[in-house]
């Protein structure tokens, strides 16, 4: 944030406490505030995206399984169980299906998958953790937790942060894991005792994490046609410039954005075992 000349503030636990007096802190734990925040609502979100590239000329096909990609007379082939289409650029944003994708191609990342779960309490207090009263909050440490105040539903919201079991886009299950509910719980009822109470419900989704958890946007080296972006697990706060980095990448060949940190051919992601670090 400095590097970037954004605005914080550095606070000691007596400070957040006064702030937010819904945490239970030791004087040994301190945080930054930083006040310009805000939710994106994912579903709105996505509507919204979808329906603005209809409106610009997009056609989607959903629920259309890609069966194989191949270069073919200098375009690429992808050929779906409803019919075969070929383009001149091709952009994969295949989240936990990227490896089976490049696959086509010859490539394979470094990708652990995880299956992660969130849950949403009915605490008994809820105007105090209304939005202008409780903030987003991150515990950076390890194991990670976040949460929310009560936006969407009645009640807070949380989860930690790559705590679920490696798996796949295949063997995943939709059903909440106990230890990792465990975990939660008993650091919600450590540090934020308030935001608990019954379950309204737990819902799981899939982490596809890089071993840097940085992002890849970049074409293939051996298919420059092939244009590969991965969000490793944060990318959806971040889905409106992708699509603007893509668009350029495709027509132009070419961003004004440095995104040099995020090719898909930089030394962690050709090692064998590459050392993995989740915690942002």
């Amino acid at each position: 944030m400095r590097a970037c000349g954004v605005p914080f503030e550095p606070l000691d636990a007596g400070e957040i406490m006064r702030r937010w007096p819904q945490f239970r802190l030791t004087d040994d734990i301190h945080g930054l505030y930083q006040a310009e925040s805000g939710i994106a609502p994912a579903a709105r979100c996505n509507a919204a995206h979808i329906r603005m590239a209809r409106a610009h000329g997009a056609t989607l096909r959903e629920h259309t399984p890609v069966l194989a990609l191949r270069a073919v007379d200098g375009e690429i082939q992808v050929a779906t169980a409803a019919a075969t289409y070929r383009c001149r650029k091709l952009v994969v944003a295949a989240d936990a299906w990227t490896n089976r994708a490049l696959a086509h191609f010859g490539t394979k990342l470094p990708l652990t998958v995880t299956q992660e779960q969130v849950t949403y309490f009915a605490m008994p207090r809820l105007d105090d953790f209304a939005p202008e009263r409780f903030p987003i909050w991150i515990w950076m440490d390890e194991p990670s937790f976040y949460g929310f105040p009560v936006y969407g539903e009645a009640g807070t919201k949380a989860g930690q942060d790559v705590g679920g079991q490696e798996v796949s886009a295949e063997t995943r299950t939709f059903e909440p894991d106990p230890a990792a509910q465990q975990r939660l719980e008993d650091f919600l009822r450590r540090y934020i005792p308030g935001a608990l109470g019954p379950i309204i419900y737990t819902k799981t989704c899939l982490y596809t994490l890089t071993p840097d958890r940085d992002f890849v946007l970049d074409s293939l080296p051996e298919q420059p046609d092939v244009l590969v972006a991965l969000g490793a697990t944060h990318g959806f706060k971040f889905a409106s410039l992708f699509g603007k980095i893509l668009r350029v990448l495709a027509i132009d060949g070419a961003t004004e954005c440095d995104i040099s940190a995020f090719k898909i051919d930089r030394p962690i992601l050709l090692e064998e075992r590459p050392a993995q670090s989740f915690l942002i």
